[in-house]
């Protein structure tokens, strides 16, 4: 009898395509800007778990919008947290300018000059990647954008973290 396997590509996980931001305004700043330059509303829609090799625990916001017309999907990552989940004494009292935060987390450590990760998902993305990736890098309050490609970062493991 014969036997058949699928061979699947790992590489084949990763169909989007993502551009670094670098900039010094804040996620809210950055936001604006992107939903004025694309024409788009990003929004908070969930929050990304994380768990650091230490065990540590920490959530990264996503920020999500689906173009209809266009059918394509943008979402928008911080590379960078210092969010951790409340421990139970701490749900009891709640204060946002109380405690200090222990330390903060990069969702790609390698990476360390890139501040955003803008993930383009959709079939027609490759229509109008360019198009985005010329919009976006005119923009003053970006200071580097660039096309970022997978398969060449070095942490292998860490590229796994774009995946959602």
């Amino acid at each position: 009898m014969k036997t058949f396997s699928l061979n699947i590509s790992p590489e084949e996980h990763f169909d989007f395509d993502t551009f670094s931001i670098t900039s010094t305004e804040s996620v809210y700043k950055v936001i604006h800007e992107l939903n004025e330059e694309l024409n788009i509303n990003l929004e908070l829609c969930e929050l990304l778990e994380f768990t650091h090799k230490e065990g540590e625990e920490f959530y990264f916001p996503l920020y999500s919008f689906y173009h209809n017309a266009l059918n394509i999907e943008f979402n928008l990552l911080p590379n960078q947290t210092s969010f951790q989940p409340l421990s139970a004494k701490e749900k009891s009292n709640i204060d946002l300018f109380s405690g200090s935060i222990e330390h903060t987390t990069r969702l790609i450590p390698e990476l360390e000059k890139t501040d955003y990760f803008l993930i383009i998902k959709g079939d027609n993305r490759y229509m109008y990647n360019h198009q985005i990736f010329e919009a976006i890098k005119l923009n003053p309050s970006f200071i580097l954008v660039n096309e970022m490609h997978i398969e060449h970062l070095k942490d292998k493991k860490a590229k796994y973290n774009l995946l959602f």
